[in-house]
């Protein structure tokens, strides 16, 4: 579980390159060097899921955000198979300003399911889960500023006070200790050298859908005079691409320097949907090794070609979708 906390902590925060990035197998448009704003599109959501089996953990993991017209809502959901079995889901919804801009972060609600066992084991991290909405999609972190457009220049971003918002959230869920953590983050905070960069470093099509991709960097340097706090602090040295939908929707995250987390961020596969039709597909794997792209793209062409006009012309008889809504969406399928 105190791994799973740890993974979400990281969640709310030239020309074309035809060459591999890092170990990825996709092409990188470099040549735009500052995008249009992005924008969150009314419709369109990611879902996200990973399995937990390599972090100790037997079960799955579920993040999921859907677009609407004056906000973007997202839920985590923790399934557990093994001793302490059970799920749990947190919903967080922020508004969407005029300008495209987020507004108001707030928590939603819970939904809390299983054994004794399981409710005993997730009690601790309730009042976590609840507060943790205030770092979704946190600019700090490496989502982008919506309503503004993606700059292929180095932003700094001050890493001090978004460790201290992280520490403030993480001392709520240990009352009991907080004078002591108090005490020992903020030595770390003023010994400590914490840089944060994030950048537009170009975007790949995969499938026909662009993604956005952001390059961040966390790292803190300790300089301190307690040899154990160089320990903590290597967590802490994160170099991470981030892939985003071109409707604004968060997929995955590729570590090029692995830690703890890896696993789960390089096994999430996210799907894309537009007015709940499937459109898109992607995880670390696939953009690996382009075969597993292909055949992924093969499937989702004909096993559920079928199902998801059927599904198309539900929603059009139902009033969900327009009629210009429709034909744009249909003509996506077919094409």
């Amino acid at each position: 579980m105190k791994k799973i906390i740890f993974f979400l902590f990281f969640i709310f925060f030239q020309n074309i390159a035809i060459a591999e990035l890092y170990e990825l197998e996709i092409d990188v448009n470099s040549s735009e060097k500052i995008t249009k704003n992005i924008l969150i599109k009314n419709g369109y959501s990611s879902k996200c899921s990973a399995y937990l089996e390599e972090t100790n953990e037997s079960g799955n993991l579920e993040i999921n955000f859907y677009g609407y017209s004056n906000k973007i809502r997202m839920d985590i959901i923790l399934i557990l198979n093994e001793y302490s079995q059970g799920n749990m889901r947190f919903g967080y919804e922020a508004k969407i300003n005029q300008n495209g801009t987020l507004g108001k972060k707030k928590f939603t609600g819970m939904e809390l399911n299983g054994s004794s066992e399981f409710k005993k084991e997730v009690e601790p991290y309730v009042n976590i889960f609840k507060n943790i909405g205030d770092l979704i999609l946190e600019e700090g972190g490496y989502y982008p500023e919506y309503g503004k457009p993606l700059k292929a220049i180095p932003e700094k971003i001050d890493g001090k006070k978004l460790f201290k918002k992280m520490v403030k959230l993480l001392l709520k869920t240990m009352p009991d200790q907080n004078r002591e953590l108090r005490k020992l983050f903020s030595h770390l905070v003023k010994n400590s050298n914490i840089k944060i960069t994030k950048e537009f470093i170009g975007y790949t099509e995969i499938v026909n859908q662009r993604y956005n991709l952001i390059e961040y960097r966390f790292k803190i340097d300790y300089y301190g005079d307690k040899p154990e706090f160089r320990e903590v602090t290597n967590e802490f040295n994160l170099h991470q691409i981030a892939f985003f939908h071109e409707s604004g929707m968060p997929t995955i995250v590729y570590d090029i320097i692995p830690y703890n987390e890896t696993p789960i961020h390089h096994s999430m596969i996210c799907k894309v949907y537009d007015n709940n039709i499937l459109i898109s597909e992607i995880s670390v794997p696939m953009l690996k090794d382009l075969s597993k792209l292909k055949k992924t793209t093969d499937n989702l062409n004909d096993k559920d070609f079928v199902d998801q006009l059927n599904k198309l012309n539900e929603l059009y008889k139902s009033g969900v979708l327009t009629e210009e809504e429709f034909e744009k969406a249909k003509k996506r399928i077919l094409n």
